[in-house]
């Protein structure tokens, strides 16, 4: 089903979106910065500490304020206004999941303090963390296998965590509700520093229940987690050494739509122990060095329930019933390790290198019960099966990667960089009879950027960037199994390759901002399913199975902006993406890709101070999308998203002795709007809101 919004505010979201925008959306505590802070310190982009003004690669900052005011339950939700960035559930309400540029989030590496949260699903790395415990959010848009690896095609998503305090005891709570799904969302944490020693223990617990829309519930939405989070560092002169631990659990709800057919995953959990040394200014050329070293756990449980006809010659009727219970662990060993030199005034060297080993041990339990009804007094026949499957398997990945930051003049910055990368994948064992596996690869990957200051207010920038992506285990080795077809591995597989051209520009002056990318993507052999039936490929059952294949080739090209301008107590901000996608897939080509040709958000600030409501702020946006259409195959039906905006509202103020309370207030979808974003599977939520309070000691 489809909805149209009114005309007029598609309209009124391009007309705005024309002429301004907001990157970090800053909410100030105190005096009021109300406009885009390009003189942010960012790391993720060149994995050295670059002013966002001086960043060569497109990249955008959601700021410690930005989160502290946020009452959203997910990680995904406050990532949903970064220009060209989606959300995506996969009918999954408390597993959100990010898109960069219309790419399928498995080719989005997501990292935690610079750590990837490896997956080997179908659908990529799910956001396994809590929101409170996120200091800051770094997003790299385009091509970033040099620097972050073979998952990073699409972008770089990085979560920085909180640390330690300023004081010998800190702490601090919030408390938020969620309307739509009548969702609490509870955090505590203790900081501090102890002289040379700082730390930090967190735990959280959120509990939502079916997600409420213009339509009505959505049976089978609910989910809930908790999470904890322990942080020790001792600072001895420029040595730093720490360790970190922590645990999320998550158990949630799948929202099929379809009778007859469940899922259920009652376990998705990430556990993680890392240790970190660091060390400063060791000598004139030996800048710094970074190395960190964890061992990472997910584990992860679905359940899958269906039932269907059986095609019969009449009288006689049958049904069959499928249970598949499969459980998962992934085990990762990960070191990293960083190595920056100044050669020179004009030349700043890092090298480094990483090494991680994956390991996956699956188990599937299919049950089946077949009951055949007979004509006259026969009582039916059950035929029942139980068979299990097991499949354990390895992905060791090793890399080196060189990057040299070249100061041609004051004003002109050029970056080259360059990863090698050395892939092994084994097929351990298997009881489904597939054939045990060995297969590794190597390539070699660059990229090229530069930054030139046209005057001190405003730069240009551009890049060119390659991207590599091998096969996860269940594409090379070990299948999966989805909507009661199995899908096949594929030894025979190759990595997915891209190439991405990128053109920049940045401005500030006074009180206006903007921030500006056009991009270009060119990708191959991207990863599909075919029908294993009337093909060469031999598969588990040849008639009834999928199977993996190198087939999709795609391009993308789009305009991203970020711009806002600010008065004395107002702030008009926006923040877009226009693009386009074409994807070829067995000879057929389209521009059919359910990506809108236009997203974003437009709206306005006001920062006010007074006696009663502290340091306050008002904001009204207005977030929109136009339509778009998804055909896959030529024999496919089109499937047509219909575009749609939603008007919103939202309110906060600071107040106590030193701003040490916050309050936080959003109405979000005030007309009601039934709509539902292309890039996602459930309804939107309708007319809610969100409440948030936190406090500071």
């Amino acid at each position: 089903m489809s909805y149209t919004p009114k005309k007029s505010i598609i309209a009124f979201a391009i007309t705005s979106a024309l002429s301004f925008s907001s990157i970090a959306d800053e909410i100030p505590s105190g005096e009021s910065d109300k406009s885009v802070d390009l003189e942010v310190i960012t790391v993720t982009a060149t994995r050295t500490e670059r002013r966002l003004m001086d960043s060569p690669l497109s990249s955008s900052v959601i700021s410690s304020e930005q989160i502290a005011v946020s009452s959203a339950d997910s990680l995904a939700d406050l990532l949903r206004d970064v220009p060209g960035l989606e959300i995506t559930d996969a009918a999954t309400a408390g597993m959100k999941r990010i898109k960069i540029r219309g790419e399928a989030s498995r080719r989005v590496a997501i990292l935690i303090d610079g750590q990837e949260v490896t997956d080997h699903s179908s659908y990529g790395a799910p956001l396994l963390l809590d929101p409170a415990m996120v200091e800051r959010i770094e997003v790299v848009r385009g091509t970033g296998s040099v620097l972050y690896g073979q998952k990073a095609l699409g972008g770089v998503v990085n979560f920085i965590t909180k640390k330690g305090g300023d004081k010998a005891l800190q702490a601090s709570m919030s408390a938020s509700y969620d309307s739509a799904t009548q969702g609490t969302q509870y955090n505590a944490s203790i900081f501090g520093a102890l002289g040379d020693f700082d730390y930090r223990l967190s735990a959280s617990d959120n509990d939502h229940d079916n997600r409420d829309t213009p339509e009505g519930e959505i049976d089978n939405s609910a989910f809930n987690n908790d999470s904890i989070m322990a942080y020790g560092a001792y600072n001895i002169s420029n040595h730093t050494i720490g360790l970190t631990y922590d645990q999320y659990n998550l158990a949630s709800e799948i929202a099929t739509g379809i009778p007859d057919f469940k899922l259920d995953m009652p376990q998705r959990d990430r556990e993680k122990l890392g240790v970190f040394y660091k060390a400063e200014e060791l000598s004139e050329t030996l800048s710094k060095i970074k190395i960190d070293a964890y061992k990472q756990k997910i584990d992860r449980q679905f359940v899958q329930h269906m039932k269907m006809a059986l095609p019969m010659q009449p009288p006689m009727s049958a049904n069959m019933v499928i249970d598949t219970h499969i459980t998962e662990e992934l085990e990762t060993t990960g070191v990293n390790g960083q190595f920056d030199f100044t050669l020179s005034d004009a030349h700043y060297l890092i090298a480094g290198l990483q090494y991680a080993k994956d390991e996956v041990n699956k188990n599937t339990r299919n049950q089946t019960e077949m009951t055949m009804y007979m004509p006259g007094p026969m009582p039916p026949r059950v035929i029942e099966t139980d068979k299990t499957n097991i499949e354990n398997a390895s992905l060791t990945t090793s890399a080196v990667y060189v990057q040299d930051e070249w100061d041609i003049t004051k004003d002109w910055l050029v970056t080259l960089g360059a990863r090698h990368y050395w892939v092994d994948s084994k097929l351990i064992s298997s009881t489904r009879g597939l054939p045990k596996s060995d297969n590794s690869d190597t390539e070699l990957v660059a990229s090229f950027a530069t930054n030139y200051a046209i005057t001190e207010d405003q730069n240009i920038r551009a890049l060119v960037s390659q991207g590599y992506g091998y096969p996860t285990l269940l594409q090379i080795a070990m299948g999966a199994t989805a909507a009661g077809t199995y899908i096949n591995p594929n030894a025979e597989l190759t990595a997915e390759t891209s190439i991405n051209y990128e053109l920049g520009y940045r401005f500030r002056d006074g009180n206006v901002v903007v921030d500006a990318t056009a991009f270009y993507t060119d990708a191959d052999d991207y990863l599909t399913t075919i029908a294993c039936a009337g093909t060469q490929y031999e598969c588990v059952n040849q008639q009834r199975d999928d199977i993996y294949i190198n087939a999709d080739k795609a391009t993308s090209q789009g305009i991203e902006l970020d711009a806002s301008v600010d008065f004395e107590q107002v702030s008009l901000y926006t923040s877009f993406t226009v693009s386009k996608r074409e994807q070829t897939v067995d000879g057929y080509k389209t521009d059919k890709t359910g990506l809108p040709s236009l997203y974003g958000k437009v709206g306005a600030k006001y920062f006010a101070e007074s006696t009663y409501l502290g340091n306050y702020w008002l904001d009204a946006y207005l977030r929109a999308a136009s339509d778009a259409d998804y055909q896959r195959a030529e024999s496919e039906d089109n499937e047509h998203y219909a575009g749609w905006g939603t008007f919103n509202l939202a309110f906060g103020s600071r107040f106590g002795k030193d701003d040490m309370m916050m309050l936080s207030f959003e109405a979000v979808n005030l007309t009601d709007k039934a709509y539902r974003p292309a890039s996602a599977t459930l309804l939107a939520v309708g007319r809610s809101f969100q409440a948030k309070f936190s406090v500071e000691f």
